[in-house]
């Protein structure tokens, strides 16, 4: 203490030095700090430069303009598929009156079971397309456009099928719809079409089976997609061989093999005399007519499955979809 108070000048230069060099290191130390955090945020912004240069689509030019190019190739393509099902696709579904409803229904299910009847084919007891809750009550006024639909579309199915001309029409069965007890349907985010369902059994023969169905692959201006079919024979045992009907040919003429013509005969009472031979007569041959063989007539399947099978018929479910397409969405643009 006595050589501080001795010595202030010297005393006070040590302190304002150790005071100085305190500060320096807590200046240094914390610029230190300062320039680790600074790396670590350097290297790591740096990697992420790196790994994006090594991605696919880094942020270029060339890049760019081939992702726009794919975007744009993409809109067309889809554009495209869209143009291929607008004319199976309806404006805005309008409501009619109940009433009109009702009349369509009934005029329709005339038309349907006439055509039927006319094709020989029989239908069940109360036949309604479906519809038979509508037969004495009146629909809900929020559904009479989408039942119509439902109507026109069944229509041009069931005279599709007595086209077909089967022997019999089992049941005609229409999934109901939210509409019908005054609800709404539930749509997902990105439907383009909605779904009605409908299944038609009838019985006839494989031929009917088989231009009902494509019938319904070609059927304009509705959409029908087969969900499921099944296909029973009437019998459950197998055809007998007592059942095969085949055709019996035509006997054929019997051909004349003689190389001098039908007119000709050997005679067992006379002898033929040979003309006698002379050098100056021309020699004459004797033609004879060569047998042509006729092209083979196209063999018709269906006659050949008739004749093995006899008349057995066949039992046929069919689930299909009617589709109807929903209006045109814009695509988010790029």
């Amino acid at each position: 203490m006595n050589w501080i108070k001795n010595n202030p000048f010297v005393s006070a230069l040590a302190g304002i030095t150790v005071l100085i060099c305190g500060l320096l290191y807590f200046f240094a130390s914390k610029g230190g700090t300062r320039y680790d955090e600074a790396k670590a945020e350097f290297d790591e912004a740096y990697g992420a430069v790196v790994r994006s240069e090594s991605i696919p689509l880094y942020p270029t030019a060339a890049n760019r303009d081939a992702k726009k190019k794919a975007l744009d190739d993409y809109r067309e393509s889809i554009n495209g598929l869209r143009g291929l099902f607008d004319k199976y696709r309806q404006d805005e579904i309008e409501n009619i009156s109940t009433q009109a409803f009702t009349e369509r229904l009934k005029a329709t299910n005339e038309e349907v079971t006439e055509a039927l009847t006319s094709a020989g084919c029989e239908i069940p007891d109360g036949f309604f397309m479906g519809f038979e809750s509508y037969r004495n009550t009146l629909a809900q006024s929020g559904a009479t456009g989408v039942l119509d639909y439902q109507l026109n579309g069944l229509k041009r199915a069931l005279l599709d099928l007595a086209e077909a001309r089967p022997s019999k029409l089992i049941k005609v069965y229409r999934e109901k719809i939210p509409e019908e007890t005054g609800g709404e349907p539930v749509m997902a985010p990105n439907e383009v079409a909605r779904m009605f369902a409908f299944e038609v059994c009838f019985k006839g023969s494989e031929d009917s089976a088989r231009k009902f169905l494509t019938a319904l692959g070609a059927t304009d201006p509705y959409y029908f997609i087969v969900r499921c079919i099944r296909i029973d024979n009437e019998r459950d045992i197998p055809p007998m061989v007592s059942d095969a009907k085949f055709e019996r040919p035509e006997p054929e003429p019997e051909k004349d093999l003689s190389p001098f013509g039908a007119g000709f005969s050997f005679g067992l009472e006379e002898e033929i005399e040979q003309p006698s031979e002379s050098p100056d007569a021309p020699a004459e041959e004797a033609e004879v007519e060569a047998d042509v063989t006729e092209a083979p007539k196209s063999v018709d399947s269906t006659r050949i499955l008739a004749q093995v099978l006899g008349a057995e018929e066949l039992l046929v479910f069919v689930r299909f979809d009617l589709t109807m397409f929903l209006p045109v969405k814009e695509l988010p643009k790029p």
